[in-house]
């Protein structure tokens, strides 16, 4: 018989078993990770289902329009009767997620699933309880959340709970969290408060044992007026003790005010299973961004609970960031309606259409029986199968993070049709090279894909009219963009490529390259008179070599639309001649000669089959090198070729041959494209034509003093690299030479800085604003200092705003840049800075401010006293006083001397004004003693946010300086000093003496009296004071008799 204790024990194993197999899914934090039950670190990869459970208006229609879930649903019912509206919100909801919808994110990659709830699906309003305090539950909102967790259970995902529309609204954006501004908001009434509470009470007593609910984001992006966010946390305090105390260990997501990013007063954090979850939008992605993700959290996870909405550039380059720190993310939206951004797109029903333009003009109402039909229709759009899969966006998501490679995103077959939208997939720069915006950074908004159509990456892609396309076409093209299109070949040989085009510009040009080698010429384009109006061009006999398997399409100039690329294949390689295509340098010594087959490397040549001529003298070749499997050879010189040498080459030999036995066709004075890069040489000039790399700029020949040419049609964001050597660090003149004609210009703005080669980091240096002239060729100089390091650098030079023209730039460590004082001091005018950003000002003499100011940023600046002696300083802020994070400022000024600590002179503060431009003058501070000549001056923010304008230094001639009694000398001996001073005087005092040793500040550091003494002379030891420079101040009572300046050096 089996042991009693035993059969027990087996029975409670049996039981517990399941739990102890299964609850290792549960998170929870471990310093700044968020690990399973087992330890292992989890990386959350989630995505958002926006306008599910919660619309949100601009998330309805292509643009949007405003409107709260309220309103839509008003809107509707207005159309088609309170019934139909029903039917109409149960198949939204039951179409707008599906298992079909969570197996595909989990084939994508995400292994999470945030899921935004609005409170009415599970509760009523308050305004609808029956009394006050009660509370009705509506199970609605549950079954929706227990299908998602089933179908998220199935393949191993979690589920994050959102509460993105909590009782009454949570913020100012009315939108996001279905506000309704003529009633009580959350932060307005105790009763929602109570009711957000009671809800996730209730969610919590569901949830609490679903090992895969991720955990709670508790309140989603409140933007409110919440002083220090005192009531914020007291109310996520009081749900926190809720859940706790129901045994939920979950993880709480916690957002921070206005927008998810505002953590005052939430930190340190009150839970031992917290994580913090800002939101991300519309901003640079760069190391400054993470460090203030981390600077109040640094042993508390984060988790980036919203972030998206911008292009596959951005994404790459954001999920790379927070990957590289293992820090999760949630990606918004899912869907969204004949949108580009997400990877899922909504089909816009024309009916709906019609729909949307009423509510957005009040013309044309459609009739019951449309809008009805309208809404059934995109109730059907929205189900997963009948949305577009937006498969590059996954791509950019995924995989580019992790690698640099490109990926085919259509099966293309040549010969055959390959569609201008086909190129690659992969970071820009690899699958692709476009000249336009790059993404959205936050200020003017400049869409990245022009045509808004097809693709979330840069190339502009718009709806076609050529019925011969795939409904698309690739526009806006300009110089030096590229598309890269891998293919299939079926077989090779010589084909006919036709090209299908539209354009209204005479000179657009285009080729196509393998492996960076050229097939064809340099191709010019006719215009077809429309943009619209369909044409084809034909390049004969393109050879395709049997291991090719991609090719770029290259636009060498111009603008112009094109469809799609046919190959036609007319024969084989035999059936063409073998002719030169191109060539160019490929460093100082080399040559790379391209032809138009592959070369046989056993051809035999001599060195004396080419002629290579540099600026019209012959040089001599040292050697000949076949490449094997290439369409290219390499001759190598004997002297280095320089930077702007004018290079031609001839071949009149018959050795060299390709792989189908033709010789190679004698050419003559073919032009080499020179790319060796000018190193430039600081302290220098350079010319801005003589860049290494560049975007969007077009060069011209310039009429200004020296000839040669200026870069030109500079638009925002264009920019040009150069490498620069600087031969010392120091504080240099910057000088820019600039244009701008008053008829389509107001003058310019321009940054330059340097760019890490490793991470592609640009950091700026210096920004100036460039006057407007009377043309593009009346040329002005505007000068600017700056400090340089020492070193080999790339430099960019961007273009913050154009249009305008630049011939060069020169940089001279030779003249005096200290800006005089007393005097103005122009907050732009900084020599280096840390962390700040311009900004154009409102204020009186316009010109820029500094802004966007966090603690610990700087500004240095060279000031040259033209007299020694004391200054008031005055200052001009302003800030926007309405916000509770903007409560004015302080900064200290500090005087920085080679090798030494700062040296703090004063430090000021100022309360807030009334606006970001309201702008305030504040002055009155403790005076700052400044010797003549240059000085170092630093301005340290230590509060902030503000911006500032301008410092004004005035000489101060009261009488903390003193007047030396002319009736008496007095000697201070020795000094500098080290340890003590020794002061004499023959002077007969009436009074006791007292010395005072003040520093720059008028602090007094040492006060030392004196009596019955018949003269002046007295020991002052200096032991308890630092190295610097003070005053000492003798007194014959309270009559000063003489200020003197002592130098302590220890």
């Amino acid at each position: 018989m089996p042991n009693q204790r035993n059969l027990t024990f087996l029975f409670f194993f049996s039981v517990l078993l399941p739990n102890v197999l299964f609850s290792q899914n549960f998170l929870k934090t471990s310093g700044r990770n968020i690990i399973n039950q087992n330890g292992d670190t989890i990386v959350l990869r989630g995505i958002g289902l926006g306008g599910w459970m919660v619309q949100e208006g601009y998330m309805m229609a292509p643009g949007g329009f405003s409107g709260t879930q309220f309103q839509i649903r008003d809107k509707i019912t207005d159309l088609i009767g309170e019934e139909e509206t029903e039917k109409f919100y149960d198949n939204w909801l039951k179409n707008h997620v599906r298992k079909i919808d969570i197996d595909s994110m989990k084939s994508w990659g995400f292994n999470l699933v945030r899921v935004p709830i609005h409170y009415n699906l599970f509760t009523a309003p308050i305004e609808d309880e029956l009394f006050p305090g009660s509370y009705t539950e509506i199970e609605k909102g549950y079954k929706l959340l227990d299908s998602l967790l089933e179908w998220c259970k199935a393949n191993e995902m979690y589920m994050m709970i959102d509460l993105h529309a909590a009782p009454g609204g949570q913020g100012y954006n009315a939108d996001i969290s279905d506000y309704d501004t003529s009633k009580y908001s959350l932060w307005e009434s105790g009763a929602n408060q109570d009711k957000t509470v009671e809800l996730w009470k209730r969610l919590s007593q569901r949830y609490k044992n679903e090992e895969w609910v991720a955990g709670y984001d508790l309140i989603n992006e409140p933007n409110w007026n919440l002083p220090g966010n005192k009531l914020l946390k007291e109310l996520y305090v009081r749900i926190t003790d809720v859940i706790r105390a129901e045994g939920d260990e979950h993880i709480l997501f916690i957002e921070g005010n206005w927008f998810a990013n505002d953590f005052t007063g939430l930190v340190p954090p009150w839970d031992d299973n917290m994580v913090y979850s800002p939101h991300k939008y519309w901003s640079p992605v760069d190391e400054e961004y993470l460090d203030w993700l981390i600077q109040d959290t640094l042993t508390t996870p984060i988790f980036v609970g919203e972030t998206g909405e911008n292009s596959n550039l951005w994404y790459r380059d954001a999920i790379k960031l927070y990957e590289d720190n293992k820090i999760g993310w949630a990606w918004w939206p899912l869907k969204r309606i004949d949108a580009i951004q997400p990877p899922l797109s909504i089909n816009y029903n024309e009916k709906y259409k019609k729909i949307v333009d009423y509510w957005n003009t009040g013309n044309n109402r459609p009739t019951k029986e449309e809008a009805i039909e309208g809404l059934r229709q995109l109730t059907e759009d929205i189900k997963f199968e009948n949305c577009f899969y937006h498969k590059d966006i996954i791509d950019a998501m995924f995989r580019q993070p992790f690698s640099d490679e490109t990926v085919p995103y259509a099966d293309n077959i040549i010969p055959g049709k390959i569609y201008a939208t086909d190129f690659d997939m992969g970071v820009m720069g690899s699958a692709y090279y476009d000249a336009g915006a790059d993404a959205n950074y936050g200020g003017d908004f400049s869409p990245w894909n022009n045509g808004w159509g097809l693709r979330n990456d840069n190339v502009d892609i718009q709806v076609s009219n050529d019925s011969l396309s795939n409904g698309f076409h690739v526009g806006w093209t300009e110089t030096d963009e590229w598309m890269k299109y891998s293919f299939k070949l079926d077989s090779s040989g010589s084909y006919n490529i036709d090209l299908h085009y539209a354009t209204e510009s005479s000179d657009s040009k285009f080729s196509l390259s393998i492996d960076d080698e050229n097939i064809t010429d340099v191709i010019t384009l006719e215009s077809t008179g429309s943009w619209e109006k369909w044409n084809r061009i034909t390049v004969d006999s393109v050879i395709i070599n049997e291991n090719d398997n991609s090719f770029k399409f290259n636009i060498e100039k111009g603008t112009f639309n094109f469809s799609f690329i046919e190959f036609d294949r007319i024969g084989d390689l035999s059936l063409v001649n073998t002719n030169y295509v191109s060539s160019l340098t490929t460093d100082g010594y080399s040559i790379k000669i391209t032809t138009n087959k592959n070369i046989d490397i056993l051809s035999e040549i001599e060195n004396s089959d080419f002629n290579i001529k540099v600026n019209g003298d012959d040089v001599q070749i040292s050697s000949i090198t076949l490449l094997d499997g290439s369409r290219s050879f390499v001759i190598s010189l004997v002297n280095e070729i320089n930077p702007g040498d004018i290079i031609q080459v001839s071949y009149s030999g018959d050795g060299l041959k390709s792989v189908d036995g033709l010789q190679l066709n004698n050419f003559s004075l073919e032009t080499v494209d020179n790319t060796i890069s000018y190193i430039h040489d600081i302290p220098g000039k350079i010319e801005a034509e003589h860049y290494f790399f560049q975007k969007g700029i077009s060069t011209e020949a310039v009429s200004d003093f020296g000839g040669g040419l200026n870069i030109g049609n500079l638009d925002d964001g264009d920019y040009a690299d150069y490498k620069v050597r600087i031969n010392s660090s120091g504080t240099y003149n910057v000088t820019y030479r600039s244009a701008a004609d008053s008829e389509w210009s107001n003058g310019g703005q321009v940054e330059i800085g340097f760019v890490d080669t490793l991470t592609n980091k640009f950091s700026s240096i210096q920004n100036v604003i460039l006057p407007l002239t009377n043309g593009w060729q009346d040329w002005e100089n505007t000068s600017k200092a700056v400090d340089l390091p020492e070193g080999n650098f790339i430099m960019r030079l961007r273009v913050v705003e154009g249009p305008f023209n630049l011939n060069w730039i020169s940089f001279d460590d030779s003249v005096s840049v200290g800006i005089p004082i007393p005097g103005y001091l122009e907050a732009e005018d900084y020599i280096s800075q840390s962390g700040t950003s311009l900004e154009m000002t409102e204020d009186e003499g316009g010109g820029q401010n500094i802004g966007y100011l966090d603690s610990a940023d700087y500004v240095d600046y060279i000031v040259n006293a033209t007299e020694e002696g004391f200054y008031d300083i005055s200052y001009r802020v302003a800030s926007d006083g309405s916000q509770d994070y903007a409560n004015g400022g302080i900064i200290e000024l500090q005087l920085l001397k080679d090798s030494l600590d700062p040296q703090v002179l004063h430090t000021v503060s100022f309360p807030a004004t009334n606006g970001w431009q309201d702008w305030r003058t504040f002055s009155n501070f403790p005076k700052v003693f400044m010797e003549k000549g240059d000085q170092k001056i630093r301005l340290f923010f230590t509060k902030t946010p503000f911006n500032l304008n301008w410092i004004l230094f005035e000489r101060f001639d009261g009488e903390i300086l003193g007047v030396e009694n002319e009736n008496f000398e007095i000697n201070i001996y020795p000094n500098p000093a080290n340890d003590l001073i020794k002061v004499k005087s023959s002077y007969n005092p009436q009074n006791p003496l007292k010395f005072m040793l003040i520093d720059k500040l008028g602090r007094p550091l040492l006060i030392r009296e004196s009596f019955d003494q018949n003269k002046i002379d007295e020991v002052i030891e200096l032991n308890q004071i630092n190295s610097g420079l003070f005053i000492l101040l003798v007194y014959d009572g309270n009559h000063l008799l003489s200020s003197k300046k002592v130098i302590i050096n220890r």
